[in-house]
């Protein structure tokens, strides 16, 4: 079997790897979709401009638990805002690339991508369950959390009491949900891609000493022919005159 790149060209009597979705399904992953884009501008709505203290003083009522501001006060406080954030943006990722895989599955029925390469378990990635993108985006979220702990992200009510919560302002907000929000929705829609992202990043210590190249040492022996033609001296070394032969 002769493979060109990382596709594998097979008979055609035999089935793609990957099953395209019907009309009714893209229909279906569609509607989905955009409601689930309507919840999570309404929820990052909620976290930037509502504060959850003014729905917990209302939750327990006359000995009762009232469940509509129980609701609110969920949606509202950040640390469960920005956990259905994130979860929505991952499951949102595992819709859009349902959809994006679908499309990629017309221009490549005729063949099959070999299963040791990297399109492959990209595509795997791209047509799993979204409820699995939506658990991935929820894991990504509880990551997040544990590093923040380094970061400058929540503030305390009491400067002595380091355990004291007392969320984020408007602006930390902002930068926390969405920056935990695109890296759900990136492990949501093909967590390969992160991998590519991380790999793009270029470590390397910028003053380590640049290694000489042959074009360097030939410039070098060059200048130095040219300053014993026309001086008539042996050139220095390592700043200290040559002595003559002799």
């Amino acid at each position: 079997m002769n493979s060109t790149s990382s596709l594998t060209t097979i008979n055609s009597s035999q089935q793609p790897t990957f099953q395209e979705l019907t009309m009714a399904g893209r229909l279906t992953k569609t509607s989905v979709g955009i409601l689930l884009f309507i919840g999570w501008l309404l929820l990052f709505i909620f976290g930037m401009s509502l504060n959850s203290k003014d729905y917990r003083i209302l939750i327990f009522h006359d000995g009762y638990i009232d469940f509509s501001y129980l609701i609110l006060y969920a949606a509202t406080f950040t640390p469960t805002n920005t956990a259905l954030l994130a979860s929505l943006a991952g499951v949102l990722g595992g819709f859009a690339s349902n959809l994006a895989a679908d499309n990629q599955l017309q221009h490549l029925r005729p063949t099959m991508l070999d299963p040791k390469s990297e399109d492959f378990e990209s595509y795997m990635y791209m047509t799993e369950n979204p409820l699995v993108s939506m658990l991935r985006g929820f894991i990504t979220y509880l990551i997040f959390i544990a590093g923040s702990y380094l970061t400058n992200f929540t503030t305390s009510v009491d400067p002595n009491d380091s355990a004291g919560f007392a969320g984020m302002n408007a602006s930390s907000y902002f930068k926390f949900a969405v920056s935990v929000s695109l890296l759900a929705y990136l492990a949501g829609y093909d967590p390969s891609r992160m991998k590519g992202l991380v790999n793009s990043i270029n470590f390397t210590r910028k003053d380590q000493p640049a290694t000489p190249t042959q074009a360097t040492v030939v410039t070098h022996q060059t200048t130095e022919s040219v300053q014993v033609a026309t001086t008539g001296t042996q050139p220095n070394v390592n700043g200290q005159p040559a002595k003559a032969d002799g």
